[in-house]
C-alpha cells in the first residue's frame, strides 16, 4: 500500500543516491589519474628539463605518421625563454595522440594545448631533436591574467589552484596543493633550480 508523496519521496532518494554515486566515480577517476602520477615538483621539473619557455600557442597541426599513429605538432610564439637551450623565436612541441578527421587519440594525463592560450612549458629534445613536454600535464603551466590587476598566476595539476571543473581538485586539496602560484614565482622557482 502506497501513501499520497511516497513515491516522490522515492524518486528523490533516488535521485540523491545516483548524484552521490556520479561524484564519487568522478572523484575516483581523478584519484586514479593522480596515482598513476608520481607529482614533480617545479625544482625538479626544472632540473630535467632541456628548456623551459613562456610562451604563445599560434598554432597546431595534426598528422599521422609512417606507423598510422596520430600525433600533433603544437607551435609556440616564444615571449621568454626561461632556461636552457635557445631555439629561435618559435618551439614547436611534439606529442601523441590528437584529433585527425573521425579519429581522436588521447591520453588523460597528456596536456591538452589550445591555440592562443599561453602557457609555460618544461620541455626534453628527443633523439629526432623535436621537443616532448616534460613529465606530461605536469610539464605544462597555463597562465592566466587576473582581470582588474593583470597578475600572471600559473597552474598545473599539481601545482597552483585549480579550475572550478576540475575533478582534480579534490586531489589537490587532499596534497594540500591549493595555493595560488604566480608566474613571478613560478620563474624565480625555475632560475633558482637552474643554477
Amino acid at each position: 500500500m502506497s501513501f499520497p508523496g511516497q513515491a516522490s519521496n522515492l524518486r528523490g532518494g533516488m535521485k540523491r543516491r545516483s548524484f552521490a554515486l556520479l561524484t564519487a566515480l568522478l572523484a575516483g577517476a581523478a584519484l586514479g589519474q593522480a596515482a598513476s602520477q608520481v607529482p614533480l615538483s617545479i625544482e625538479t621539473l626544472a632540473a630535467k628539463a632541456d628548456a623551459v619557455v613562456h610562451g604563445t600557442v599560434v598554432r597546431m597541426s595534426c598528422q599521422r605518421d609512417d606507423g598510422g599513429r596520430i600525433f600533433t605538432k603544437v607551435h609556440l610564439q616564444i615571449i621568454e625563454q626561461m632556461n636552457g637551450r635557445q631555439r629561435g623565436g618559435t618551439l614547436v612541441i611534439v606529442q601523441g595522440g590528437g584529433v585527425l578527421g573521425r579519429r581522436i587519440a588521447r591520453s588523460p594525463i597528456q596536456p591538452t594545448y589550445r591555440v592562443g592560450a599561453e602557457v609555460v612549458v618544461f620541455v626534453v629534445f628527443n633523439s629526432r631533436g623535436e621537443a616532448v613536454t616534460l613529465g606530461l600535464n605536469q610539464g605544462k603551466f597555463d597562465v592566466m591574467r587576473q582581470p582588474k590587476t593583470g597578475l600572471a598566476m600559473v597552474r598545473n595539476p599539481f601545482h597552483g589552484l585549480a579550475k572550478r571543473d576540475d575533478p582534480r581538485a579534490v586531489v589537490k586539496r587532499a596534497l594540500g596543493q591549493t595555493k595560488p602560484l604566480t608566474l613571478a614565482e613560478l620563474k624565480r622557482r625555475v632560475r633558482r633550480a637552474a643554477k
